[in-house]
């Protein structure tokens, strides 16, 4: 993974990339680490799917290889556009089981269902996601409204992490309804994700329907702007997922070459959670050491989209700070380990 022109530090740095790995888990968990807030999530289940059995095994499988392709694209109609892919799903199966109440829960090869969305020209949208803070109000008839909160278990919280649950969306919700009003403006909106260590806020406003449901107004807002809809419970996930999916899923079918300047590198372990941070990205296919000038570590990442794309990745969380530079930038990266 060494680059050409490499000097001694970085021969050896990454000669002994195993074992600053090996140091780097024994000492997970340290300050080190602790002190740098995460708002990002990783998704580990992107590609397992459960659901019902009922109308028999086969067509389950067809049914959660489409449900597969929605969580991983980001698309709502990609079950559709599968083609002959449907003719044989398990093919792309990695393990499955059936429950006792017939749930059939399937896992699958990520790297083939990957294959498959670019054969069929849909993206991907990685397994780092935005933490999406919900505050959630529902008016009952007699124009009472009580907030959902993390503690109760409720009907309408239950529907909105299904519909997550299938869209790959992660949620996080609050503790209480302390300080809460449904007056709350944007700005006021993103501090409150921040609060809850999320990158954005999904704000709905629930009112009866009359037929048994509610009717919602949600505004989804983030560093990147504000959306709203109205409709179901489910449809604040959907605007979210659509958002989100829009702007981090990336096209697996052409990589771009992008050079990350990383400063404040002056020990092993900066050096270890860098490299394995960069290579654990899922936009990222290949990471290659260049150059080390100083404190500052050069890479050559190779990238599903492109740099505008990884930018974006980059700012979900804070593990490498970007520095100031043109907004025009277009082949390079510069950032600074934050530990």
């Amino acid at each position: 993974m060494t680059g050409r022109g490499v000097d001694d530090s970085v021969v050896f740095y990454t000669a002994m990339k195993p074992i600053f790995r090996l140091l780097l888990g024994c000492i997970c968990g340290t300050a080190l680490f602790a002190a740098t807030p995460v708002f990002a999530v990783t998704v580990p289940d992107l590609y397992e799917v459960t659901l019902p059995a009922d109308n028999g095994r086969d067509t389950a499988f067809v049914d959660a290889l489409k449900a597969v392709a929605v969580r991983v694209s980001g698309q709502r109609d990609a079950g559709s556009r599968l083609g002959g892919a449907t003719a044989n799903p398990r093919q792309y199966v990695q393990r499955f089981g059936v429950t006792a109440d017939n749930l059939l829960q399937v896992g699958f090869d990520g790297t083939a269902i990957d294959r498959l969305l670019n054969d069929v020209g849909l993206p991907i949208w990685g397994r780092e996601r935005p933490a999406t803070l919900v505050l959630l109000t529902v008016e009952a008839s007699d124009g009472s409204a009580r907030w959902i909160d993390s503690r109760t278990a409720t009907a309408e919280r239950d529907l909105v992490a299904r519909a997550a649950r299938q869209r790959g969306l992660p949620l996080v919700w609050p503790e209480s309804d302390a300080g809460l009003t449904t007056s709350i403006a944007p700005a006021d909106l993103l501090q409150l994700a921040t609060s809850y260590n999320a990158n954005a806020t999904l704000f709905g406003k629930a009112r009866p329907d009359g037929a048994g449901g509610y009717t919602v107004r949600w505004s989804l807002v983030s560093q990147d702007g504000a959306n709203e809809v109205n409709g179901a419970l489910e449809e604040g996930v959907n605007l979210a997922a659509d958002t989100f999916a829009r702007v981090y899923a990336a096209s697996g079918t052409s990589l771009d070459n992008v050079v990350v300047e990383v400063s404040g590198i002056n020990n092993l372990n900066a050096y270890a959670s860098t490299l394995n941070y960069l290579e654990a990205m899922t936009l990222v296919r290949a990471v290659s050491v260049e150059n080390l000038m100083g404190e500052t570590l050069r890479f050559k990442l190779a990238v599903r989209g492109d740099v505008a794309t990884l930018r974006r990745a980059l700012a979900l969380d804070n593990r490498l700070v970007p520095l100031a530079q043109g907004e025009g930038a277009t082949d390079r990266l510069q950032l600074r380990y934050q530990p």
